[in-house]
């Protein structure tokens, strides 16, 4: 009687406990974004319990101006082939139509190592008097509603809250000069050349989003095995793009572990890394027929604070990369 009693306690007590090594079941959510380069390019999204959209319009700007503390890059529409000459001379009245040709070099944003290159260069350190490209006179040629724009730029001086600039149209002696202040409540001010205005409508406020769907202009060759769409400027296409709060996010690219086996003590002691923007995550391009499809291999395993979230496309709709939706299932660790 005794030995029952003991055995019935035994059975009692460790049916309290939850077995070592087991994880209950993580639940998901699916979300859906529509992306379509021509009218409705952009898509921010903030994870949580729901996820939550923001679909935006496309909007008519250029340059964006980083407004970290600590950072002067500025970086150009990346929906947009926009391609940039540095004249290499400071005298902003010199430059014009005549100052290119059939031999002139030009560059684009670049995006390296989850960091982007800017064209224009790095308003980094301006504890000396001469920063790399100092008053540089740059050029940029974009091709928007079939008219072909050339405007010239040159950035006068910065400090640890401001940008000052000098622009206008390539073939005219008028110039506009303006003043971007860094505004800490988002991760990049906006302006429009064509406009004359910086541009307050395009980006929810730091705190408001985790990741930026969109597209990138980068190098065909560089991306080959990337779905694309076809630019004006026959060596770059316009690719699929994730671009990051990296004020608040840090990820890690998973493409070994099943999305079903993810889970918090798993991803807790990865390397993660902060990165401003990723290239065609998530996106392939069916050999046979050209179609782009999902790669489902691909986890993206992000932590914001001392929360962490995986997602995984399941699925794309739509032949043109122009116009598609995507599938994301997302689960919060």
């Amino acid at each position: 009687m005794k030995k029952a009693v003991y055995v019935f306690l035994v059975f009692s007590i460790n049916s309290c406990f939850t077995p070592d090594g087991y994880l209950p079941k993580i639940d998901s959510e699916t979300i859906n974004i529509t992306l379509n380069s021509t009218e409705k390019p952009s898509t921010y999204i903030k994870l949580g319990f729901p996820t939550s959209t923001l679909t935006k319009e496309k909007i008519n700007w250029q340059l964006r101006f980083e407004n970290t503390a600590d950072e002067w890059g500025i970086y150009t529409n990346p929906t947009e082939p926009i391609r940039i000459f540095n004249t290499e001379i400071n005298r902003y009245d010199l430059i014009n139509l005549n100052s290119i040709d059939g031999n002139t070099t030009w560059g684009y944003d670049d995006v390296k190592s989850n960091n982007i290159k800017s064209a224009v260069g790095r308003w980094g350190d301006f504890d000396f008097p001469n920063p790399e490209s100092y008053k540089d006179v740059y050029i940029l040629n974009w091709t928007q509603d079939s008219q072909d724009y050339y405007y010239k730029l040159q950035i006068l001086d910065a400090d640890i809250n401001t940008y000052h600039f000098k622009y206008g149209p390539l073939d005219e002696t008028s110039f506009q000069i303006e003043t971007i202040n860094k505004y800490e409540f988002q991760l990049y001010s906006y302006f429009s050349l064509v406009n004359n205005e910086q541009v307050k409508t395009i980006e929810p406020n730091i705190n408001e989003w985790h990741i930026h769907s969109s597209y990138q202009v980068d190098s065909i060759i560089k991306h080959s095995k990337i779905p694309y769409s076809s630019t004006s400027i026959g060596s770059l296409g316009l690719f699929p793009s994730f671009e990051l709060n990296h004020e608040h996010v840090e990820i890690f690219v998973d493409t070994v572990t099943n999305f079903e086996q993810i889970n918090y003590v798993h991803s807790r002691n990865l390397k993660f890394e902060k990165s401003k923007n990723s290239i065609g995550l998530f996106y392939l391009k069916d050999t046979i027929t050209s179609h782009v499809k999902s790669n489902s291999k691909q986890n993206l395993i992000l932590r914001s604070d001392d929360e962490y979230y995986v997602i995984r496309a399941i699925n794309i709709i739509g032949s043109s990369f122009n116009n598609h939706s995507i599938t994301f299932e997302i689960k919060k660790l």
